[in-house]
């Protein structure tokens, strides 16, 4: 690899395009999405505007439309890099060019952390409630006494692995349940919990109220069985009828 090589793979960086809101570069940064922070930068006066587009605002917002939510991870952003909310764009002012490029860093590293922290947020938020739903479920087909909560479990790796519940913990196959939602975070955590728990795959169940991307339920289905949350109960019966060498007489 040689210094012409970076330097060709990070040309992209280098693009500086004009646009109705100022010139458009692209950072280093990253949101949740994988998609490069994008600043804007015009002149204002004597001094310049840097601002994101409210890049951070849409990329979260495409995960859910929470837009308090969402505001409030910008703002805490902001105070930490001392930054203005202004509308939906996180923006810095500087009365120098030789104070440019901390803005541009300040306001991108900004952004790409206020989409994260609300993304995290949401999917937090949104699996709370579906797992509030598969609570609800066991408990009126199967009994409040018929699962644990909850659960760590230790990995084949030596890890602790957390599960939402388990159903026949003292049994030879229990029962292990986790409710995923369509966002990377949770697909990526809860494919290592269940890859590293021994049981085979249909003692795994990742469950799901909301329509997963065809490449996650593919990923999933190599470690467990994804169900829909309708599909929960009817599955579960099925499941705890088997035991590790077929179906129960």
């Amino acid at each position: 690899m040689t210094c012409d090589d970076i330097y060709k793979a990070l040309a992209g960086f280098l693009a500086c395009e004009q646009t109705e809101e100022g010139a458009r570069i692209a950072t280093h940064c990253l949101y949740p999405s994988f998609e490069a922070v994008r600043i804007f930068v015009a002149k204002v006066g004597d001094g310049y505007s840097v601002h994101d587009g409210s890049g951070a605002f849409n990329i979260a917002w495409l995960h859910a439309r929470d837009e308090a939510m969402i505001l409030n991870s910008l703002r805490e952003a902001c105070s930490r890099f001392h930054l203005t909310l202004l509308d939906k764009a996180i923006v810095a002012k500087v009365a120098s060019i030789d104070w440019l490029t901390s803005a541009i860093l300040s306001v991108a590293n900004a952004s790409s952390l206020a989409a994260h922290d609300a993304v995290a947020k949401i999917v937090a938020a949104a699996e709370e409630a579906l797992i509030d739903q598969i609570e609800h479920d066991l408990a009126r087909s199967f009994g409040p006494k018929s699962y644990e909560k909850n659960v760590d479990i230790r990995g084949m790796s030596g890890g602790i692995r957390h599960f939402d519940f388990v159903m026949a913990r003292r049994s030879p196959v229990p029962l292990l349940i986790n409710g995923v939602s369509p966002h990377r975070n949770s697909i990526a955590a809860k494919y290592v919990t269940f890859a590293d728990t021994e049981a085979d795959k249909g003692h795994k169940f990742a469950v799901h109220d909301r329509e997963l991307h065809n490449d996650d339920v593919v990923l999933l289905q190599q470690v467990a069985s994804v169900v829909p949350l309708r599909s929960l109960l009817v599955g579960a019966k099925r499941a705890l009828s088997y035991g590790p060498t077929g179906p129960s007489s």
